[in-house]
């Protein structure tokens, strides 16, 4: 197979899909039915209703208790699910890595991972899987953004996704429109055996909201295939997040500004710094001439000339620094280390 990204859409009668291969080794063994994985807290009610409606569609359920301290367990249990349950809250990325290696443990041939928060309707199950048998492909993401279905997304949150996704897909070098990953943030997914392998050894998931974007990061280093497919999120579920929105968003954040110095600070930060130099230097010029011929400077205009080029020249410093210390054997093989 060849490193070029290969990009393929299906019409006829099948859903709307999207889908882009990294080039990656192995087979993948298509056995029984899915496996199907519900996360995150949620109320004894919703778990015992979310387990069982997710039943018809896979060989089995796992709800992780992520430390809620109620009756959840003993619920999706009376439901028909395998139950692990933390002692503490782990957070999100937690439950996910929980679920990732019992997922690996169980040697599941399809891992979809579900909240159990009511936002994701368990019918997709099939769609999901289906695309990943189909295709290969080793992780199958329900989006938002591709298909004829329609997600009535609050205003703030879309401002919020919009800037998410171009930032983790900037981070992973996703630069033309066909080569994105509409949804970075859907945590309705369905993983293949050999990236629910990879992922429950894989340090570098974070505890919180973040996870979903080092999947992908992982995901991009291990050259793992990913695709598309349409789904509909409800945002009209009581209490559906113990997360606001600026909270989620700003974990988001900081997340990908420190996962830069381990992907393409060049490019990422580099670049940006370079036209922000560039454009304090041109102003500054600029003014100089406007002082030569009127005699006449701007306080503001001196101030913010400044500012951009000094600051574009830190940013490159900062981001050249960076590109040395991941170009050191000593970073590359502690990089190494936490893949394994």
């Amino acid at each position: 197979m060849g490193s070029t990204t290969n990009r393929r859409r299906w019409r006829s009668n099948t859903p709307t899909t999207r889908s882009w291969r990294y080039p990656s080794t192995g087979t993948r063994p298509r056995s029984r039915r899915p496996s199907s994985w519900v996360s995150r807290r949620t109320t004894p009610r919703r778990a015992s209703a979310r387990s069982s409606s997710a039943l018809p569609y896979a060989d089995e359920v796992v709800v992780v208790d992520d430390g809620s301290g109620d009756e959840t367990a003993a619920s999706a249990r009376a439901a028909g699910a395998t139950v692990v349950v933390h002692e503490r809250n782990r957070g999100y990325g937690g439950a996910l890595k929980t679920l990732f290696k019992k997922g690996a443990e169980l040697d599941a041939a399809h891992l979809v991972v579900i909240d159990a928060d009511g936002q994701h309707d368990p019918a997709d199950i099939p769609l999901l899987v289906e695309t990943q048998q189909r295709d290969g492909t080793d992780i199958v993401i329900g989006s938002r953004y591709v298909g004829e279905r329609t997600t009535r997304i609050p205003f703030v949150r879309a401002i919020g996704l919009g800037v998410i996704n171009s930032l983790t897909n900037a981070s992973l070098g996703n630069l033309r429109p066909s080569g994105f990953i509409r949804d970075t943030q859907s945590g309705y997914r369905a993983y293949s055996r050999a990236a629910t392998r990879s992922l429950a050894s894989d340090r570098r998931i974070g505890n919180n909201m973040g996870a979903s974007t080092d999947i992908l990061y992982h995901a991009h280093r291990n050259r793992f295939s990913v695709a598309e497919v349409e789904t509909t999120i409800s945002y009209g579920v009581a209490n559906a997040s113990s997360q606001g929105s600026f909270s989620h968003g700003m974990d988001l954040l900081r997340n990908i500004l420190w996962t830069v110095q381990y992907g393409r600070p060049m490019l990422v930060l580099g670049l940006p710094g370079f036209l922000t130099w560039v454009f304090g230097v041109v102003s500054m010029t600029w003014i100089l001439f406007q002082y030569a011929e009127t005699g006449a400077l701007s306080f503001l205009s001196i101030v913010g000339a400044t500012v951009c080029t000094l600051g574009g020249l830190l940013v490159c410093i900062a981001a050249l620094m960076m590109h040395v210390l991941n170009s050191h054997p000593t970073m590359k093989r502690l990089g190494a280390e936490d893949d394994h």
